[in-house]
């Protein structure tokens, strides 16, 4: 299986949440069994929000809609499969098939956080009938309160954090709304919600704590996310 690692960190060495997930956007998985032909199974995830910047796997919530497909190669060549009776199953529930079936789209069963079984099938195939599995997993919405400041130390007034959502089941981050609080008390940030600047006054002593509060609901289906900044003002000499 061919994997990407994906890892987040925030800012320049900040540690305020680090995850570490092993999936491709399009996950490739390839039949054990070196004598006949090779499974290569492929599947993306719609319906799951990344900011525009992200590189990584896009992986599904339980709200996504899921498309697979396959092809089974034999001597380094696709075999034509437009003639072979192929099922899908999803945790051994039938989706569907047909001759030539080859693509499906489906939603998934389960709730996340789990893995779903994927399962195709040719029941008829010359030699015997061929199986197919794979795991795809199924992920919460997660967001990331960023902020550039290493070893969570800032210098320099105000503070600017912006917050980074994942895995929603959204098009866009208008369908996301972001509630921020500072050291326990709520705060609105009016020129753009997804941002947030925070001033101190120039007295401010050294050592000074701010810990940072974020949650982010999506209006379509009231998934929610939470993160967590904890940053100390130390003012350069």
């Amino acid at each position: 299986m061919q994997a990407n690692r994906i890892l987040l960190k925030i800012g320049a060495g900040v540690m305020v949440a680090v995850f570490a997930i092993i999936i491709a956007q399009k996950n490739l998985a390839y039949a054990q069994n070196a004598s006949g032909p090779q499974f290569v199974m492929t599947w993306s995830a719609s319906n799951s929000y990344v900011p525009t910047r992200y590189a990584g796997g896009i992986l599904p919530n339980q709200e996504s809609q899921i498309t697979a497909a396959f092809e089974l190669i034999a001597n380094g060549q696709p075999i034509n499969l437009s003639g072979q009776t192929i099922y899908w199953y999803l945790n051994d529930n039938l989706l569907g098939g047909g001759e030539g079936v080859q693509h499906f789209t489906f939603r998934p069963y389960g709730t996340a956080p789990a893995n779903e079984t994927l399962k195709v099938e040719l029941p008829d195939y010359p030699g015997g009938e061929l199986l197919h599995t794979i795991n795809i997993p199924l992920i919460n919405p997660i967001v990331v309160a960023e902020a550039p400041y290493p070893n969570g130390q800032f210098s320099q007034i105000p503070l600017v954090l912006t917050a980074m959502p994942y895995f929603f089941n959204a098009s866009s981050v208008t369908s996301l709304s972001f509630s921020w609080s500072v050291n326990g008390q709520a705060v609105t940030s009016a020129e753009n919600p997804q941002s947030l600047k925070i001033s101190l006054p120039q007295s401010t002593p050294a050592g000074f704590a701010v810990g940072v509060t974020l949650s982010v609901k999506n209006s379509f289906d009231n998934a929610t996310a939470d993160s967590n900044a904890n940053l100390t003002y130390q003012p350069q000499p």
